[in-house]
């Protein structure tokens, strides 16, 4: 943390210090090789520029490998997370392993004692788990830092003690990803940070001010919970008069649409039959609708009885053409 007065988070403090720092100008040639490929999406060619600077400051000025080691990462995916943000490009791991020449380029140069204090790994993981990756990554960091500056008298303990409870259910996520040996979602320094538990800071007296401050949103959303849950499990007509009286008044008008649509049919059907039965013009039509029922019916009687000759006429013609006898069944 930058000072004993300041709530700054530790991994903040270290982009504070790599940007106060950097010297972007005498960076610029560590770019040149990927200058063409990164200068077609706006703003990657200005962040390389930048880590190229931060590695330089890294490689100059920091002489302890752990904090070599620290940094280095920490550039990593603040590397990452720019190239997430940046709505411009579609093929991110593209973009990321593009940044491994200048990068190798700068601690090939002699001033890291170690380079693989600061190799770059880029893993090619989904979009949503490099932007995950940073935020555990930046909680790792932070986690010692606040729990060693974390007392009832710190005026930034409402502020630390909300930080490490908004990482809390990605601690969890990612427990349960590694306990799964999911290398592929589970990222290495992970193993050396599981054990930041978030509820050994949470339980500690410092908190105790900002988890009751939380109890009155607990206490609203469990009301709001109970009512809810209340509501669904308890509702009748008798609780609800106005839509009892909404479902009769509904049955009454889907009653008289169904009477005002029957009444006029049956007001055509009686009338036809009447004039049918009774007037004059259906004592002329009923002789005509009699005369073509039995002509109807002829016709179709002859086509039936003209359909028996001609289906033995084909079934012995097919006998001819195999040889085979046909015996009717008066022969047996």
């Amino acid at each position: 943390m930058a000072s004993s007065d300041s709530c700054e988070l530790y991994a903040d403090s270290i982009y504070t210090e790599l940007k106060s720092k950097e010297n972007v100008e005498r960076s610029k040639h560590f770019c040149q090789n990927v200058k063409y490929f990164i200068s077609k999406y706006p703003g990657i060619e200005k962040l390389c520029w930048e880590v190229a600077s931060y590695l330089s400051y890294i490689g100059n000025k920091l002489s302890d490998d752990n904090k070599v080691k620290t940094y280095c990462s920490y550039v990593k995916y603040l590397l990452y997370d720019e190239i997430i943000k940046n709505k411009e490009i579609t093929n991110h791991y593209e973009i990321l392993i593009s940044f491994n020449i200048p990068w190798n380029t700068i601690i090939s140069n002699g001033d890291f004692n170690k380079k693989d204090n600061c190799r770059p790994e880029f893993p090619n993981i989904p979009i949503h788990y490099d932007e995950k990756w940073k935020k555990m990554f930046d909680y790792c960091l932070n986690y010692d830092p606040i729990q060693k500056k974390l007392s009832s008298e710190n005026s930034c303990a409402k502020s630390y003690c909300q930080y490490i409870d908004k990482n809390k259910g990605l601690y969890t996520e990612f427990k349960a990803l590694c306990a799964n040996q999911d290398e592929y979602y589970c990222p290495s320094f992970f193993q050396e940070c599981e054990k930041n538990i978030p509820n050994e800071i949470l339980d500690l007296p410092a908190c105790a001010e900002y988890k009751k401050s939380l109890q009155p949103q607990q206490d609203a959303l469990e009301e709001v919970t109970g009512q809810a849950s209340g509501d669904t499990h308890h509702t009748s007509p008798e609780d609800h008069p106005a839509s009892s009286d909404h479902m009769e008044s509904s049955s009454s008008l889907h009653s008289n649409t169904a009477m005002l649509t029957i009444f006029p049919t049956l007001s055509v059907l009686v009338t036809s039959l009447l004039m049918y039965k009774v007037t004059p013009f259906g004592s002329w039509l009923r002789p005509h609708l009699q005369r073509m029922t039995k002509i109807s019916n002829s016709s179709v009687k002859e086509s039936i009885q003209s359909l028996y000759p001609t289906e033995y006429i084909d079934i012995n013609s097919n006998e001819g053409s195999y040889n085979i006898a046909y015996y009717s069944g008066e022969n047996l």
